[in-house]
């Protein structure tokens, strides 16, 4: 019987076997699972950055307006809070009158006129660019042409605003005083926590050296009286949480401020 040839395997590899053929298998399926996690997760990254960009290029910054869930929260908050008397009842008064009046530092009451426009500008350029020399140069028009109207054709800046009410008008100092925010809270406050405001304290933004760049005066039920900035004037707002308000130079943007973070109480009222 004619016997068959040998093959020959040199050179060949040995068959997988079921086992590892299976394993094989398996590992790459997770590998492919794997990549198309990853591909998901990259492309929901992407969406969320997309949809972000269309929000702000389609103007839904954040609102000024409160919420109803902040609203009702507020309500609760301050609900029992008593009605100022005395001194603050009276300085709330003076900085109700304040409200919808203009911004130009180191502003104290002053009427917008364009000699006080022109001796600010000298000074303290950076605080008039980006249209805001320009408004206020409108408002010095028309009240040269039709009289001054006040508060809006009259201007403060924000420690301007405290020091107007309680030393120029009530004169709670016995003197005429214009300091600083930063002098305001060291040399007239006493320190206190967020918890402990009350109507006629004063809140700060202190920056990250450490420094107080900005102030406001607290009212009733949370509410802080504020010369913001150029852009957004003399204000009445809640902005205990949240510092969010309509650019007034750029009507339909908005303007978002670091938030409040070091509080005092004047001393006038301890």
């Amino acid at each position: 019987m004619k016997q068959k040839p040998k093959r020959c395997n040199a050179g060949k590899k040995p068959a997988v076997s079921g086992l590892g053929a299976g394993l094989i298998f398996r590992l790459v399926k997770v590998y492919n699972d794997n990549m198309r996690a990853q591909k998901r997760l990259i492309a929901a990254a992407l969406s969320a950055v997309l949809f972000a960009s269309l929000l702000l290029v389609a103007g839904c910054a954040p609102s000024p307006e409160e919420t109803e869930q902040e609203k009702e929260y507020y309500e609760r908050k301050y609900a029992d809070e008593p009605e100022p008397t005395g001194d603050v009842a009276r300085l709330l008064d003076v900085l109700d009158g304040c409200v919808g009046g203009q911004y130009v530092f180191a502003g104290q009451g002053n009427q917008v006129t364009h000699l006080f426009i022109d001796t600010m500008y000298k000074k303290y350029p950076d605080y008039f660019s980006d249209g805001r020399l320009e408004y206020l140069r409108a408002i010095a028009d028309n009240a040269a042409k039709n009289g001054y109207d006040y508060p809006e054709d009259y201007a403060w800046d924000c420690s301007g605003l405290w020091w107007y009410a309680a030393s120029d008008v009530l004169n709670l100092y016995g003197k005429p005083v214009d300091r600083t925010a930063q002098d305001t809270y060291d040399d007239f406050c006493t320190p206190i926590t967020k918890d402990e405001l009350r109507p006629g304290d004063l809140v700060f933004v202190e920056n990250k050296d450490g420094k107080i760049t900005h102030m406001g005066i607290v009212g009733r039920n949370g509410y802080i009286y504020e010369a913001v900035n150029g852009f957004c004037g003399v204000v009445l707002k809640r902005t205990i949480d949240k510092r969010v308000y309509y650019n007034i130079v750029h009507p339909g943007k908005v303007y978002v401020g670091a938030n409040w973070n070091k509080f005092g109480r004047p001393k006038i009222f301890e």
